[in-house]
């Protein structure tokens, strides 16, 4: 399945977020089984956003 606009949205003000505060971006991956997007940032920063949009800090 494809990620939702506010999906997108939302990893696009995440990823604006994280590197305003010099987190260095890892990883950016679909979760196929879930339909998340998850984020690894900076030392032990791990984001999941749903599709609706909402983030989750793991």
């Amino acid at each position: 399945m494809e990620s939702s606009s506010e999906q997108l949205k939302q990893l696009y003000r995440v990823l604006i977020c994280l590197t305003r505060m010099y987190l260095s971006v890892y990883l950016v991956s679909l979760d196929e089984r879930t339909d998340k997007i998850v984020v690894i940032a900076g030392e032990e920063t791990v984001l999941v956003i749903n599709l609706e949009g909402e983030v989750d800090y793991e």
